[in-house]
């Protein structure tokens, strides 16, 4: 695959030394950065590749692959009413809002990566050949994922409507990414100025977390949502600032050309999709290419100004961090404040803790909506106003507990778990300790706010008559993370590499505690179910739960608590 781009490219060379690119360096360097993508884990695969922890080969397939997937799954916005412009408005805003993301998310080591700064910007290579290779590197990625995301869009077309116009549509797709180029290069230049590089790098995180729970969403919810709104009934001759909008200049411009609506103002609408691409491009490579280039030295180290800051101690008198006193407030001993205080401080440090649990709280949101608008109460505002009248704040509560799992699974794992030597160093009689001084750190970190804004939705919503059931719903879910807990994750802090032999392992047994949730929502939901409107029968039947609960969490919390070294799982 690399070696048929590498060829396409080739064939421009003469426009890329009428621009002053050494073509004979720009394909070494090309060449050289496909083979290593082929190597490096991608959002796609990237857990099973960590996973594995083995050299790739052949990485772009996977990325193929998922594309075309999703390609087929944009088909659903050709269904949308009869309207031709807001079906293909909505079909490249949609794309445009997803390469876009996909760009800062998933190729944040292509569009910033520093290792030119050290191993090309020293050679006898100028400028321009480094920006465009860079620039091309770019292309390259972005077509292995546009061409199979619009290859069924590109298929359904000339089936539809003919060759020419499929052809014309791919003439567009094309301007559409290069136009998604030139809009991420701007953002990444104003914020490169407007930030210092820690915090760019920090935002970064945060956009690669919205990028999975968009798609994440995505997936789930916007076919029901499409399929219930009045959507089809929209106009947007009626909007006047779709003008403006340039993803419908790209719809007008493919309808004009095919000759299915050609009106007044599509010369000036062909001539904006043509004309703003190429005048991106040329801004990328002619004025950006200098700026872009000495920003990208900044992320290759620390400011010293930064440095200068972060050290200076700041007077504060007697205060203490909010975490610190959380920590001996709720600590039996010093040892389990002290790694109550370890796990607080590295997963608010941790990127890669933050992306694998931060987008979990939110796919409880999504769950939650999905099971809501998967009825047939009709319109989402139909079912939004049914909502009191049902039970469905017990699926909010018990779904809650997977985001829980989730954080407390990601404690143990760490690329820097070699540095958990000091455990075994330190003189500690038994780790129990430190096991539950870590499961406090993440109750009150990751989940009490979290479900702290549970309940104040659901009592906004179903009023103060299921305060029992909250509670009853939050030693329950204590319950079973901390069941979770001490099966499955009798594990030190950030002290273990994930590999195939622990996935493969354990996913029985995982699955087996993940229904461990579903059978104590069910028994809560049938004790509701059974309970409605018997008045203080039903308050004495939660009770008696609430204290069961009690009793097997404390019994749990001793167990873990008295872990002994022989019995914590060292694979």
């Amino acid at each position: 695959m690399n070696k048929f781009f590498l060829h396409i490219i080739a064939l421009f060379n003469p426009i890329w030394e009428k621009m002053g690119v050494n073509t004979a360096q720009l394909r070494a360097i090309l060449d050289v950065k496909l083979k290593m993508d082929d190597r490096r884990p991608n959002a796609y695969t990237g857990m099973r590749q960590q996973a594995q922890n083995k050299p790739r080969k052949n990485g772009s397939w996977a990325i193929v692959l998922v594309s075309l997937l999703m390609g087929f799954f944009y088909l659903f916005i050709f269904a949308v009413g009869t309207s031709l412009v807001l079906q293909f408005f909505l079909w490249f805003s949609v794309f445009t809002v997803m390469m876009s993301i996909t760009l800062i998310s998933d190729f944040t080591s292509v569009l910033i990566d520093v290792k030119d700064n050290f191993v090309i910007l020293p050679r006898p290579v100028n400028d321009k050949t480094v920006v465009v290779s860079r620039l091309l590197h770019i292309m390259v990625h972005i077509s292995k994922i546009v061409g199979p995301l619009a290859l069924p869009a590109f298929a359904y077309i000339c089936f539809r409507y003919g060759i020419g116009p499929g052809l014309w549509f791919g003439v567009l797709v094309m301007l559409v990414s290069v136009f998604c180029i030139f809009l991420i290069n701007t953002v990444y230049l104003v914020a490169l100025k407007l930030t210092t590089p820690e915090r760019f790098k920090e935002l970064l995180n945060y956009l690669q977390i919205a990028f999975s729970i968009i798609v994440f969403a995505t997936y789930y919810l916007a076919p029901r949502l499409v399929q219930k709104s009045q959507l089809a009934q929209v106009n947007l001759a009626d909007y006047a600032w779709v003008n403006f909008v340039p993803t419908y200049w790209f719809a007008r411009a493919w309808l004009s050309v095919s000759g299915l609506d050609f009106r007044g103002f599509s010369i000036a609408y062909i001539v904006l999709s043509i004309l703003v691409p190429f005048a991106s491009l040329w801004l990328v490579v002619k004025v950006f290419a200098p700026s872009f280039n000495r920003k990208l030295g900044m992320l290759s180290g620390s400011e010293p100004d930064t440095v200068k800051k972060r050290v200076t101690p700041v007077n504060t008198g007697n205060k203490k961090p909010f975490y610190k006193t959380l920590a001996r407030l709720s600590s039996k001993n010093r040892l389990e404040q002290l790694s109550f205080e370890l796990v607080w401080m590295i997963t608010g440090r941790s990127r890669e803790f933050k992306l694998k649990v931060y987008p979990s709280l939110a796919y409880v949101v999504v769950y939650f909506a999905y099971f809501l608008f998967n009825g047939k109460q009709g319109t989402p505002a139909e079912t939004w106003a049914k909502l009191p009248e049902t039970n469905m704040f017990i699926l909010l509560i018990y779904i809650s507990s997977f985001a829980f799992i989730t954080a407390i699974s990601n404690i143990v794992y760490s690329d820097k778990f070699r540095a958990a030597w000091v455990y075994y160093a330190a003189p500690v009689k038994t780790p129990g300790e430190i096991l539950t001084g870590a499961f406090k750190a993440t109750l009150f970190k990751f989940f009490l706010p979290f479900y702290i804004v549970i309940v104040l939705f659901s009592l906004s919503v179903w009023g103060l008559r299921i305060l029992p059931d909250l509670l009853l719903g939050f030693v329950n879910v204590v319950l079973i993370n901390l069941f979770f807990a001490v099966v499955y994750l009798r594990k030190l802090p950030f002290s273990s590499q994930l590999s195939v032999k622990q996935g493969a392992g354990t996913f029985l047994r995982g699955l087996l505690i993940m229904a461990i949730p579903g059978a104590i929502g069910f028994a809560h939901f049938g004790l509701r179910y059974i309970g409605t409107g018997s008045g203080w029968i039903y308050l004495s039947m939660v009770v008696l739960f609430g204290l069961i609960s009690m009793a097997a969490l404390y019994l749990l919390y001793t167990r873990y608590h008295e872990t002994a070294w022989e019995k914590l799982d060292e694979s």
